[in-house]
């Protein structure tokens, strides 16, 4: 039913039980009604809550707080283009859901440095984390590259924000040995300095896999 859209606020109750274990809702027309219902999946560990299309507009942070308080077992959390979300679902999923090992919030425009310093104080497992399209700013990376998640995180999309600066790609060089994946295209305060940090990178025992920057 999930793929095809066909769940709704009014029959996922008839979907979701205690046995739960994976929700994909990308293509469903769900509100903030249908996530409280997610009350009884105590052991959820992976919603897919990205917008498919378009932004995604009647999923508020009171939903995901509905869900994130009933769902300590999370470790896959997919938001991308939730656009009504605010830094207050983002703490909400850090402090309630510490095992988080991917989390997508790419395109979530009022999302700011206070979810990445939640993040950076909880998620100590975090692996994969997208918050391209935000309003982050250098200090917010600077808080994952100093946090708990500092020697787990892996691939880091941080494209098209427009407040970053060179400290921000220096932060994550220096500070997460295992990052793999780096993209940051579309900041236009990014310099040759970060070139420079990646350059210093050129090692064989560098686990860096992809990296992608814009030149202007």
């Amino acid at each position: 039913m999930s793929k095809r859209g066909l769940v709704t606020d009014d029959n996922i109750h008839k979907v979701v039980h205690g046995r739960t274990k994976i929700l994909d809702l990308s293509e469903c027309d769900v509100t903030d009604a249908g996530l409280q219902r997610l009350a009884v999946c105590r052991n959820l560990r992976k919603i897919d809550l990205n917008s498919a299309k378009d932004n995604r507009t009647t999923i508020t942070s009171a939903g995901v707080q509905a869900f994130a308080s009933c769902c300590p077992l999370l470790n896959i959390v997919y938001l991308r283009r939730c656009v009504n979300l605010t830094d207050t679902a983002v703490i909400a999923l850090a402090q309630s859901c510490r095992n988080l090992v991917e989390l997508n919030i790419g395109g979530c425009q009022q999302i700011t440095d206070a979810s990445l310093i939640a993040i950076g104080q909880n998620c100590r497992m975090l692996r994969s984390l997208n918050i391209s399209k935000t309003r982050i700013t250098d200090n917010g990376i600077i808080s994952i590259a100093m946090g708990v998640c500092k020697q787990t995180l892996s691939e880091l999309h941080m494209n098209h924000c427009i407040h970053l600066s060179d400290e921000a790609v220096e932060a994550i060089v220096n500070f997460c040995p295992r990052i793999a994946i780096l993209l940051f295209h579309g900041c236009p305060c990014i310099t040759e300095r970060s070139r420079q940090a990646l350059e210093d990178l050129r090692d064989p025992q560098s686990p860096m896999k992809q990296v992608t920057w814009t030149i202007y």
